[in-house]
């Protein structure tokens, strides 16, 4: 038994609340770990309550349940519903009627309302099955596990954040760099900041100044995935392994995709720069803006991390490799140029973003011209630099 125990623990199953109605109308619900979907047509569910449950008995004459699927902030709520003499159990956790009249706890990830459709005798459980009439997801969140005797919550890793200290010098330069950054926000009424890399997948903004009319004034702390096309600036001026490792990582899987890549990074180290910009003047990086918030936060499920790799790869369209003509007109979002080490290599990069402006071809180079002059006025600063407040690594790494 100590055997089966210990080998079954090393399989994490999802936490659920089971709701029902008692004969006598009062809610009634019980934790389980083992809800499972059973069939999509019929679309069918199942959960195992104890044979020697009360709870269950108590509402499986009712016929119907709500299968209530818990987040992974409300385990001391699910810890303090256990604990709970049944008749207190609703008092300190609000809900709110499913269209059958089952109780829907507040705050869940999602809720199923199911009629009973058969229970059959194992071992010391009951498996109910559940035929489902209706159902919603609430919050889309990551969820509650039960996993090796405690509970727990789920961390999607393929977008997970490297640790910090590879910022801490960027921070540093970004305060000896403020004075540009506020004189180019200021001259574009736009935003200015100075961009570092995490690793090698990921990209934070450790500099930022805004221009008066710019709304998004809270851009300090922000990460970004370096996915393509995003980053492309740091794929172009790294080694080679670090731009196939930034290909590799597209969501077209595709050589074609590849080459277009690499045909991009080509572009952006021939002209020194790199620009989100489209002929076509309609340019919004709203998609892309809200995906970037929700990856910094990184409190994000597999299906969120999906959304968020989708809206960076719908933006390769802001990222051709078409040489720019200096007589065509352009809607433009953003430009990056390098900012360098004393040896060449690339150190960090000043980004002009939220530019959101038609310019010719020419304008454009004209602004590169401007933001390089200014990258190597940073680079003189860095070179006579001075020690930053503490306080301000404390506030950048707090994110």
């Amino acid at each position: 038994m100590d055997d089966f125990r210990e080998v079954l623990g090393h399989h994490p199953t999802g936490v659920s609340l089971v709701t029902g109605l008692s004969e006598d109308g009062e809610p009634v619900g019980m934790v389980v770990g083992t809800f499972n979907s059973v069939s999509l047509d019929p679309p069918m569910v199942s959960f195992m309550p104890m044979r020697t449950s009360y709870t269950w008995s108590n509402m499986r004459s009712a016929k119907r349940f709500c299968i209530n699927i818990l987040a992974s902030d409300q385990q001391d709520r699910c810890g303090a519903f256990m604990r709970a003499p049944t008749e207190e159990r609703f008092a300190d956790w609000p809900w709110t009627p499913s269209p059958g009249g089952l109780p829907v706890l507040s705050d869940v990830i999602a809720w199923i309302e199911c009629s009973t459709v058969n229970e059959i005798e194992a071992g010391d459980h009951w498996i109910v099955l559940g035929s489902v009439e209706s159902l919603a997801v609430s919050r889309p969140v990551p969820p509650l596990l039960y996993f090796q005797g405690g509970y727990g919550r789920f961390a999607p890793k393929s977008l997970v954040f490297i640790p910090d200290r590879d910022i801490r010098c960027g921070v540093q330069d970004a305060e000896l760099a403020r004075p540009v950054l506020e004189r180019l926000a200021g001259a574009h009424d736009a935003e200015c900041s100075n961009v570092v890399t995490i690793g090698d997948q990921a990209m934070a903004v450790v500099g930022s100044a805004t221009g008066r009319n710019v709304a998004n004034t809270r851009r300090l702390g922000l990460r970004m995935p370096l996915v393509p096309p995003v980053g492309d600036l740091f794929a172009a001026f790294n080694d080679e392994v670090f731009a196939e490792a930034w290909i590799d990582r597209r969501t077209d899987r595709s050589e074609g995709a590849a080459d277009k890549l690499r045909d991009r990074l080509e572009l952006v180290r021939s002209q020194g720069w790199s620009a989100s910009l489209t002929a076509s003047g309609n340019y919004s990086d709203l998609a892309l803006h809200r995906a970037f918030s929700n990856f910094t936060r990184g409190n994000y499920t597999p299906a969120e991390e999906r959304r968020i790799l989708t809206a960076v790869a719908e933006s390769a369209e802001y990222y051709s490799s078409d040489p720019i003509s200096r007589t065509a007109l352009y809607s433009v979002g953003s430009m990056v140029v390098p900012v360098r080490n004393e040896d060449g290599s690339l150190r960090s990069a000043l980004r002009l973003g939220q530019l959101d402006k038609s310019m010719t071809g020419s304008e454009l180079f004209d602004l590169a011209q401007e933001l390089e002059d200014a990258a190597r006025e940073i680079e003189l600063l860095l070179r006579g630099g001075e020690v930053v407040d503490p306080m301000v690594l404390q506030h950048l790494t707090s994110y």
